[in-house]
């Protein structure tokens, strides 16, 4: 098939990573107000476990509570401890491991501390290892969360 010369032949564009954003739409807390809970996933050893989470850009750390460690067969015993300062100024006790989670199409490793005090009905999802890969929009408006990849996600 010839082309023809006075038409520029078609551009072909270099593959290049496509950075899309995901959003996610608030979800209803336990008191019924809507707040940027969302979904991720924890991998267990064996398989990929769901989980929700409060998405809070005050929190240092990602904290689930102590039960979702033994579901992530995680023994706290051998995990660093340390003191966390809630926003109330509650002094509890973390307990810090490294967990392989899948987040807004990526998957990765963060940080995440696990806690019998943490007495919030939820789970955190804090700044380390999320807020550095993502540039997370907070359109309370809207009730929406945009996530948007930074760059290569490891």
């Amino acid at each position: 098939m010839r082309r023809n010369p006075r038409k520029p032949a078609p551009r072909r564009r270099a593959r290049e990573a496509v950075q899309r954003r995901v959003v996610f739409p608030y979800l209803k807390d336990n008191r019924g107000r809507y707040a940027p809970l969302v979904y991720l996933q924890a991998w267990t050893g064996n398989r990929w476990l769901y989980l929700q989470a409060y998405v809070d850009s005050g929190a240092s750390w990602t904290i689930f509570h102590a039960d979702v460690a033994s579901l992530l067969g995680i023994n706290l015993a051998r995990s660093a401890r340390r003191s966390m300062m809630l926003g109330n100024g509650t002094v509890i006790p973390i307990f810090l491991h490294q967990v392989r989670v899948r987040f807004a199409g990526k998957e990765f490793t963060v940080p995440a501390g696990f806690s019998d005090d943490l007495q919030v009905g939820f789970n955190v999802l804090g700044r380390a290892g999320f807020f550095d890969r993502f540039v997370l929009s907070f359109n309370d408006r809207a009730r929406l969360l945009t996530a948007t990849p930074i760059g290569r996600t490891r």
